[in-house]
């Protein structure tokens, strides 16, 4: 028998903090609207799950890892249990040991969000009741994500190449996914639950205002449409998109696109809503392993020269694009970069329902391929899930070049052992399921 709770908390952290995801400072001066934790917790023949989508800008494997372990042991069951989807909302916080420009040092708030995380698990956990599993795919009534990379009349490819080279694109380099991908949980006694998935950075608003962004917008309008249902939202395989089409329109950004976005997402659940496919949600697999891919180590010779170019831009002196400093950053990290980089992969299943989740920021094919190789399943992938190891290019982008594959220390291996990874467990899953 299936069972399935829901809680939530607010985390929006005290203004003066650092928001990170830029290239510069800010300290948050604003709220704009909360930043949260929507938690869902899920149980079936004996075993017990908790995915938590979190409003953060991405968590570090090691904070995850300690995070995962306090929610084990509050709530009683195995720290591969737990999920933690975190939504990357550039209007948010980065939690972890990191080489940014504003790291997040303030302890009383980081030690309340570690508690809430636990808080939020358990309440979930105390609102399993009986539910029923459906799902079902409709796409959105407008594109509103769009790959960010596109190939240019000189041959190169280029992030976000700016509306001003519009003339000099002939293409995106791939398909972004507009596809809104729905779990809905039928509860006895209970309010539903819509468990929402789409794909896209939600980096739309800028500004030094805390927000969750479209995301945050998604579970509003949802909440609202549809009576006595809670919603979370988990974002999918976003590394490589983003809302703006380079080709089209002029760009749109800000606070009211953001809520467009949202209301644009919101309106395919409501059209799928009443019209979702029920599943067989009998039985519950949750498992994480950590694939180890090997430093990319090109350019290690131009280290000096790197180097001052990093201090040069730093102090102003000089100006970079988005793909050189990438690499000139990459090339300076080398001097103190592993041999090898973990990447954290995690496959929770409920019967033919899977969401696989990407320790860091995967491209759309990651998605697609995990799908292509499983067809009987229906599978949400997660970003940032569970730790974070940077952008997760494909194969052909680190052949193409552009700003994500010249940003990320993998080799260009890394695409096809971290499908291969979520392949096993998956496969796991099902020799597990035989027996």
């Amino acid at each position: 028998m299936l069972k399935a709770g829901f809680a939530r908390v607010d985390i929006t952290p005290p203004l003066g903090l650092p928001m990170a995801g830029y290239f510069s400072e800010r300290f948050a001066k604003g709220i704009l609207d909360p930043l949260q934790l929507n938690a869902l917790a899920l149980s079936a023949e004996g075993q017990t799950a908790v995915i938590i989508a979190a409003d953060l800008l991405t968590v570090k494997t090691p904070e995850c890892n300690e995070i995962r372990a306090l929610i084990a042991e509050r709530v009683g069951i195995p720290a591969d249990h737990v999920l933690l989807a975190i939504l990357h909302q550039h209007t948010s916080v980065i939690v972890g040991d990191w080489d940014v420009t504003t790291p997040l040092t303030d302890r009383p708030y980081l030690d309340l969000l570690y508690r809430k995380f636990a808080d939020v698990a358990q309440m979930a956990v105390d609102d399993l009741c009986e539910a029923t599993l459906s799902t079902a795919v409709e796409p959105v009534a407008e594109q509103i994500s769009f790959v960010r990379r596109y190939l240019m009349t000189d041959g190169t490819y280029k992030t976000n190449p700016g509306r001003r080279n519009k003339d000099k694109i002939v293409r995106p380099a791939n398909e972004a996914d507009n596809a809104m991908r729905l779990i809905r949980f039928r509860r006895e006694g209970a309010e539903d639950i819509a468990l929402v998935n789409f794909s896209t950075h939600p980096d739309v608003i800028g500004g030094e205002s805390f927000s969750a962004d479209w995301p945050g917008f998604v579970r509003r309008y949802v909440e609202g449409d549809l009576q006595d249902v809670s919603c979370l939202l988990i974002n999918g395989a976003q590394g490589d998109t983003n809302h703006i089409d380079f080709l089209g329109t002029p760009a749109v950004k800000g606070y009211a696109h953001s809520a467009h976005m949202g209301r644009v997402i919101a309106d395919a659940v409501l059209k799928a809503w009443d019209h979702t496919a029920g599943r067989d949600a009998s039985r519950l697999f949750s498992d994480i392993t950590t694939v180890y891919v090997k430093s990319n180590t090109e350019g290690e010779e131009r280290y000096e020269e790197c180097k001052a170019l990093q201090t040069a831009y730093q102090e102003g002196s000089i100006e970079l694009s988005m793909e050189q400093l990438a690499e000139v950053r990459r090339i300076c990290n080398l001097r103190t970069a592993p041999i090898y980089h973990p990447v954290p992969v995690t496959v929770m299943t409920l019967g033919d329902v899977a969401l696989v989740g990407f320790g860091g920021e995967p491209f759309t094919q990651y998605a697609n391929r995990v799908r292509e190789a499983v067809p009987d399943k229906f599978v949400i992938a997660a970003c940032c899930a569970n730790g974070y190891a940077g952008y997760l290019p494909t194969r052909l982008a680190f052949e193409q070049g552009g700003y994500e594959a010249k940003n990320s220390p993998f080799v260009p291996e890394l695409e096809d052992l971290v499908v291969g990874a979520a392949l096993k467990l998956l496969n796991r899953d099902e020799t597990k399921n035989e027996r």
